[in-house]
């Protein structure tokens, strides 16, 4: 596993890239709309290399929601693995699977999966 990016909520991305810019973060592509996870994406990324996902959840991602109105915006890692149903599998055991496996088109649609920890943290997972 390689830790990729943090995932950040946000309900506006310029606000919230302001925010970040003062950090030396730039935006890094385009806004990606993607319909299946319903959430839009925008990249941004440090002369370090760092990533943040800003996530703008549709307003039918009711999970999503309700995780923004609590104020939990850093509400993901994400890590890119080799093996996702290997990882899936030894992970399960002691987190809970809240997304299968599905294409992401902010990944050129390999495939991602969500878990959450016992403390209600989601991890993310990137097939390689």
């Amino acid at each position: 596993m390689k830790f990729h990016h943090i995932g950040y909520l946000t309900d506006n991305f310029k606000s919230s890239f302001n925010s970040f810019k003062i950090l030396n973060y730039y935006k890094k592509g385009k806004i990606i709309n993607d319909e299946l996870l319903q959430v839009k994406i925008q990249f941004l990324e440090n002369p370090n290399n760092h990533l943040i996902e800003l996530v703008k959840p549709y307003k039918k991602n009711i999970g999503l929601i309700n995780i923004f109105k609590k104020k939990n915006f850093a509400y993901h890692f994400a890590y890119k693995v080799y093996d996702l149903d290997n990882s899936i599998k030894k992970l399960k055991k002691k987190f809970k699977i809240i997304v299968n496996p599905v294409p992401a088109k902010a990944f050129n649609n390999k495939k991602v999966a969500f878990l959450k920890m016992e403390n209600s943290f989601i991890i993310e997972l990137i097939e390689k």
